[in-house]
């Protein structure tokens, strides 16, 4: 007994050496050292227990998740993991061998337990919440980067699945090439390394809260910007198309096309340039046929702002045109 203990401390103590020549990976101490062994008793045989099972993930199986009793046990792979959803029989032999082969020989152990261990993934389940979450996390870094809140809901419960217990990653699919909308339908996808877990497709509601511009008081329509009373309140952009997210910054150069309730939102329908030609008035016109350009006087018809297209009449001819608005009482009229 005393050589044969003789003889697996010198094997244990040599770990250091026989594991920097083997190719297998040891992610914890490289030898069981000394007063690790002498902590089993100076005259008793170190007693290992090999396990039933394990459950293990992606990386592989390792020593550590079989064998107990053994001070400082090196952490080394014995075996690839199995596939999700299935198993695999490691025999205690073959475990065996493969820490011989990484420089560690446990031979002279007396072992307990079975001859060999059911080995399977380790799972755990993929919950409402998190799926939510990660959901609205993708989707806040992909249509709310100018700013606002995303805030989603499933449309329908979502039904526990069971995935690996380790890192996934949640990848969504389908995403509306037009921009977010209220109503969406996602493949949401889930990975765990390269490996693709599963797929599910998941109704959802969204909303986008923003501070956006909404009227504190009733505001007329052809009231200059600039006088109108405004306040921001958070609302949900996505409920009604073209709210308006923010006020231009030239203010002074727009006016209200349209009136508003107090509280009711500014959209993009909301503003226009303001008018610089008024019905009724003369204004000058330049009148363009090819390279040829003639200035003279017409009476707008409408009222226009830049860039809008108004009726003009020519005074004398009574012909009526139609020009494009350039600025204060001056129209383009090509022909």
């Amino acid at each position: 007994m005393q050589l044969s203990l003789s003889i697996l401390i010198g094997l244990l103590l040599g770990v250091t050496t026989l594991a920097a020549q083997s190719a297998t990976p040891i992610a914890t101490s490289a030898a069981i050292s000394t007063a690790a062994i002498s902590t089993a008793g100076a005259t008793e045989p170190i007693v290992a227990v090999f396990a039933t099972g394990a459950m293990v993930r992606s990386e592989g199986v390792f020593s550590t998740d079989l064998i107990q009793g053994v001070p400082a046990l090196p952490r080394v792979r014995v075996a690839p993991a199995p596939q999700v959803g299935a198993w695999s029989q490691l025999s205690r032999t073959s475990v065996v061998q493969a820490l011989r082969t990484a420089g560690l020989d446990l031979s002279a152990i007396r072992w307990t337990g079975p001859e060999s261990a059911r080995v399977s993934r380790a799972m755990r389940d993929l919950g409402e919440t998190e799926v939510r979450d990660r959901i609205t996390q993708e989707l806040q870094r992909r249509f709310a980067r100018s700013g606002g809140e995303i805030e989603v809901h499933l449309s329908r419960p979502w039904r526990t699945v069971s995935i690996p217990d380790e890192s996934v990653d949640i990848r969504l699919q389908d995403l509306p090439a037009a921009g977010l909308q209220s109503l969406v339908s996602l493949k949401v996808e889930v990975l765990t390394g390269r490996d693709t877990v599963g797929s599910w497709f998941q109704p959802i509601q969204v909303r986008h809260w923003c501070e956006v511009p909404v009227a504190a008081v009733a505001l007329r329509r052809g009231q200059p910007l600039v006088d109108a009373e405004t306040v921001l309140e958070r609302r949900d952009i996505l409920a009604s198309r073209g709210i308006l997210k923010a006020l231009p910054t030239a203010a002074q150069d727009y006016e209200l096309a349209e009136s508003l309730a107090p509280g009711q939102s500014l959209s993009d329908r909301s503003l226009r340039l303001k008018t610089v030609v008024f019905r009724g008035r003369r204004v000058d016109a330049r009148i363009q046929a090819g390279t040829l350009e003639i200035t003279t006087k017409v009476e707008a018809l409408e009222d226009g702002y830049p860039g809008q297209s108004i009726r003009v009449r020519n005074p004398l001819s009574k012909r009526e045109f139609r020009g494009v608005v350039q600025g204060e009482d001056s129209v383009l009229i090509p022909l």
